[in-house]
């Protein structure tokens, strides 16, 4: 049976505080009738001890008897005094529950109380009394021979003890209830706080499930101002943005792709009829088959960036390590890109720490992340821009960074720019070509040669992309 989270919190909050309401009426209720037992012992000494105190006043029995009377009637009281053979030399009882034929104890009753010992016993002293009876017992000590020569047994009814716990349990069977009512109130309130903002993530998950990547929930207000909540909260915020994020990227990922597929499959297939039905001249045939060569080729590079995106991402790039000069594959890759760089009129600025500069690595995929680099920075580049290479060493790394001046990169997308498939606000960029796999080739090939790399950009200004490798060394090394 499916249970919602306010029936489970309710219900657990229910549970806890029935326990423990009934836990500390338990333990009220034994609390409070020690406290009346206690509470009656310390009555009844100071009873005796008045007692004892006024046979040590050496009067008559018949003042004792008097006295015993008044103080027994007064106190409602039983009172019997024994000497040390457990014999009743004097009573004060009532005659109701008192049996006055008795004229012995029997000694088990009272063999602890003419040991010197105060003692308290429950019950009816062996048929002395016709109903339960509480009785302290409190020895008489003789001052001159400092021995025990009787003892003073006062009782209460044991009732009148019951009464008084009675009208606890009347008063806890009525206090209770209430306490029950306040505290299934307030649980209901703040169960339904509680699970009102998991409630709330429920519904967005679902919203998800449904394909709307735009819900999002609270991280404030009632229920939201639990540490554990909020975070929660934030966290399943942060990943709906980086749902809306992917699914925005795999659309235009699909929007590049057809585009990327369509633009040079129409060039290619409008050229060649062109070509068969004899609309373009022999004279020109060969020009456009070099730019039919050009597509084809273009195709080519897309199709094995795809095919790289798989192996990199089922970790089958092989890497071969050999050392090689990291300054040499940078010329000799500028040299491919001359043309685009004349174009442009970009002033490209190369500060080399040596002439010659040894990494190992695997040399064709980084020349793979260094196209890749340089690609972007004359994409991005303005005209009459500037390109700085750098090469530089620092213990046992070599780092290379790459800035060009241009558009940048906006800072709330820069930790996505690695992401596969991700390309910056199509609204900034003055280069909308290409897929969102570059960066994404660069960063994993690197983190396979178990590296990063970094980037630093300023909007409007310029973006600088850094990287290292390990030093390589030569055999004499």
């Amino acid at each position: 049976m499916r249970r919602s989270i306010f029936s489970r919190i309710f219900s657990l909050n229910i549970v806890v505080l029935l326990v423990s309401i009934f836990s500390f009426a338990a333990l009220e209720y034994t609390l409070l009738s020690q406290y009346i037992y206690r509470e009656r012992i310390d009555i009844l000494k100071d009873n005796a001890k008045a007692i004892a105190g006024f046979i040590d006043s050496n009067t008559s029995l018949e003042q004792l008897e008097n006295f015993l009377y008044g103080f027994s009637r007064s106190t409602k009281k039983n009172i019997l005094i024994i000497d040390s053979n457990c014999k009743v030399i004097m009573a004060s009882a009532d005659s109701e529950i008192y049996n006055r034929t008795t004229g012995y104890i029997d000694k088990k009753y009272c063999r602890d109380v003419l040991s010197n010992k105060e003692t308290t016993l429950r019950g009816t002293l062996g048929g002395v009394y016709s109903s339960d009876m509480f009785t302290l017992q409190i020895p008489i000590v003789s001052g001159r021979m400092n021995s025990v020569i009787g003892a003073i047994f006062i009782s209460a009814a044991v009732p009148e003890t019951l009464r008084m716990q009675a009208q606890i349990i009347h008063i806890m069977s009525v206090s209770i209830p209430l306490v029950i009512l306040v505290a299934f109130v307030f649980s209901y309130f703040t169960s339904r706080k509680l699970s009102r903002p998991i409630k709330n993530i429920g519904k967005a998950a679902n919203d998800f499930a449904h394909g709307d990547f735009t819900s999002r929930v609270k991280t404030s207000g009632k229920g939201y101002n639990i540490t554990e909540i909020q975070e929660l909260a934030q966290t399943f915020n942060d990943m709906a943005f980086s749902l809306e994020q992917s699914d925005t990227i795999r659309n235009n990922f699909i929007s590049n792709v057809s585009h990327e597929l369509r633009t040079p499959m129409t060039t290619i297939s409008g050229f060649i009829d062109g070509i068969l039905d004899d609309t373009i001249p022999p004279e020109k045939q060969k020009d456009y088959l070099c730019i039919v060569k050009d597509e084809v080729s273009r195709l080519s590079n897309l199709v094995n960036s795809f095919l790289d995106v798989a192996r990199l991402k089922n970790g089958t790039l092989s890497l071969e390590m050999t050392v090689f000069d990291i300054n040499e594959v940078i010329r000799r890759i500028l040299i491919n890109f001359e043309n685009r760089i004349a174009s442009k009129n970009i002033n490209v600025n190369i500060e080399f720490e040596t002439e010659v500069c040894l990494v190992k690595a695997d040399n064709d995929s980084i020349k793979r992340v260094l196209t890749n680099l340089l690609d972007n920075a004359i994409k991005f580049t303005d005209e009459n821009g500037e390109i700085s290479i750098k090469v530089y060493t620092h213990q046992q790394e070599v780092f290379v960074s790459i800035r060009n001046t241009g558009c940048g990169i906006a800072e709330s997308e820069l930790k996505f720019i690695f992401d596969r498939f991700y390309k910056v606000d199509r609204s900034r960029a003055i280069n909308r070509e290409g897929t969102g796999i570059g960066l994404y080739i660069v960063r994993d090939i690197l983190n396979q040669h178990g590296k990063d790399i970094k980037v630093t950009s300023r909007e409007g200004e310029f973006a600088e992309f850094t990287f290292s490798l390990d030093k390589g060394k030569t055999e004499r090394q």
